[in-house]
């Protein structure tokens, strides 16, 4: 505030990374909730089939997202990127709302379908730091903002895990005061965020937004390094996507304290998400320095090595400290993947890139739940085993498909 206690707007870009930094994070904090305690959510509301439930819930989040997917990036560009980051905050408030007040599956259904309006807010915010980061600190700046959603995955399931456990709360006031947080989230942007003038303003455009999405498409898959990355970043998606869901599955069987299952599922979600997000951050400075190539097939390897532990283990500390190093490993591919999108992607495609960024993660959402709902039946080990193969597969493309460059190349733009 000024002496007259007017607010200002930001928009350098330390204090643009702050702002998203905190919305991104308040996602993935109010989102941890739905997916950590959904499965225990679903049990509370005597749901039959519950575990087959989980796979198919998390599926629809992104079956009503997946069209959508480049009209995100086109609106942004066209007319306003924080009216689309916004829009993300306002429509997560009210699902998580009606999930709140809902009773019956029916509410549930119709509440997960409404989180696939929510989504495409991410590829925006990473264009926008991506435009106002300077080249020397891409990595860094892009790592920083990818962490931002362990850090809210870590907070989000050990306060909603206390909460619920100590103060005698139930799930349904948790969902709706995670929609109030949403709408503050929301309400920060508004009044903080000042974005940069559109790269394509409306003014002079003759296609239709739809028309526009499209020749987007076209463009962005006009090259075989988009091709490379983003065939990558589904094969991490769709592995981890098949595991994701039923973690909170997993620590429900392996758990020797029923009475505390949601404190439980909290504390061991909450850590290994806490521990992945600091070594992520460490892997982005050390990407700068190596090259994010050779990081990211690590963290293929580790991937794999972590979600097969995770299938064979029958206790609950070997499984929690297996998930610890399965987060830390898929948040590190996570990052390397957008710091090689944001370095490796010629400038004329670059934007369009970033923006269909989130593309892999909605369709591995839909397949990966599917796939691993399917296999529910045949326990764990056969859901994770096949992760396993995916991210076997995923370091296979990162060697064979992702040339090696000199250290320090990758940050040229």
């Amino acid at each position: 505030m000024n002496h007259r206690g007017t607010i200002h707007s930001v928009s350098g870009w330390r204090a643009v990374l702050t702002l998203f930094f905190l919305t991104s994070m308040v996602e993935s904090l109010v989102m941890s909730h739905v997916f950590s305690f959904l499965p225990l959510y679903l049990i509370e509301l005597h749901t039959l089939n519950a575990k087959l439930w989980v796979g198919i819930l998390n599926a629809t989040i992104f079956i009503f997202g997946l069209p959508l997917v480049p009209l995100w990036g086109i609106w942004a560009n066209r007319y306003s990127g924080k009216a689309v980051i916004i829009r993300s905050a306002f429509v997560e408030a009210a699902f998580l709302g009606i999930l709140g007040v809902s009773h019956a599956l029916s509410g549930v259904i119709f509440a997960m379908s409404l989180i696939g309006f929510q989504l495409g807010n991410t590829g925006v915010m990473l264009a926008a730091i991506r435009r106002l980061a300077p080249s020397h600190r891409i990595g860094f700046a892009v790592s920083l903002f990818s962490v931002s959603s362990p850090v809210g995955m870590a907070i989000g399931p050990l306060y909603g895990g206390l909460l619920v456990s100590q103060a005698h709360l139930n799930l349904h006031t948790l969902y709706v005061s995670d929609g109030v947080l949403s709408l503050l989230s929301g309400l920060m942007l508004v009044v903080l965020y000042h974005e940069m003038k559109p790269i394509a303003p409306p003014n002079g455009q003759q296609d239709s937004a739809w028309v526009a999405a499209w020749k987007s498409v076209r463009t962005t898959f006009s090259l075989r390094i988009t091709w490379v990355l983003f065939g990558v970043f589904l094969l991490l998606m769709l592995a981890r996507q098949m595991v994701n869901p039923y973690v909170p599955v997993a620590i429900v069987q392996f758990n020797p304290f029923p009475e505390q299952a949601t404190l439980v599922i909290g504390v061991l979600m909450g850590i290994a998400a806490l521990m992945g997000a600091i070594i992520t951050i460490i892997a982005g400075r050390f990407g700068d320095a190596v090259g994010f190539r050779r990081v990211l097939a690590g963290a293929f390897v580790l991937s794999a090595v972590f979600v097969v532990w995770m299938g064979w283990t029958r206790a609950l500390v070997p499984f929690g400290l297996a998930l610890a190093g399965y987060s830390a490993a898929t948040g590190i591919g996570a990052a390397m993947v957008f710091s090689l999108l944001s370095t490796r992607v010629p400038e004329t495609h670059r934007t369009t890139a970033l923006n269909l960024v989130y593309f892999p993660l909605y369709l591995g959402g839909i397949v990966g739940p599917v796939i691993s709902s399917g296999l529910s039946h045949f326990g764990l080990l056969a859901q994770f085993s096949v992760a396993a193969v995916l991210f076997t597969a995923g370091l296979v493309a990162v060697v064979v498909g992702l040339r090696e460059q000199p250290v320090g190349a990758e940050v040229l733009g």
